[in-house]
């Protein structure tokens, strides 16, 4: 499968976070994973991945989706034909940072975590209900267990 993964950050987001090269690898490494497992029939994942800070997302999160709360992705499947996907994340890496101090892990291991989770809801997962939450949290944890030596 063709994968092109591209990453940039807006200005604010690149004043506060250095996206180092072995992180876009990780992201690439991640999306390839999921589609591979997800999407087997693809030839062709256009993956974009963009890093904001928190006010950048809460806006488009209040533009797109009319929802006025953080949040620390928002997915948008831009295309989709029988073998070919385009998708677009926006992460706040602000959100990135506060989850991985919660949870204990390294900023770039919560960043691959949300491109994952990213990725699963444009296969199919939700994460409304408990039991949505609890398959997603399944299939997220089983994937970064695959990506943890790559993190």
């Amino acid at each position: 499968m063709k994968l092109h993964c591209s990453v940039t950050a807006s200005p604010d987001a690149k004043k506060k976070y250095t996206v180092r090269p072995s992180l876009r690898s990780s992201f690439k490494n991640a999306a390839a994973l999921v589609a591979r497992n997800e999407f087997p029939e693809l030839h062709s994942l256009e993956l974009s991945i963009v890093l904001l800070c928190d006010e950048e997302l809460l806006a488009m999160n209040r533009s797109t989706l009319g929802h006025d709360w953080l949040t620390d992705i928002l997915t948008f499947e831009i295309e989709r034909t029988a073998d070919e996907l385009e998708v677009e994340l926006y992460i706040s890496a602000d959100r990135a940072k506060e989850n991985a101090q919660t949870y204990r892990a390294t900023f770039a291991l919560e960043l691959v975590h949300l491109v994952v989770h990213g990725l699963l809801h444009v296969a199919g997962f939700g994460d409304k209900t408990a039991a949505e939450k609890k398959r997603m949290r399944a299939r997220e944890r089983w994937y970064l267990a695959q990506l943890r030596p790559d993190v």
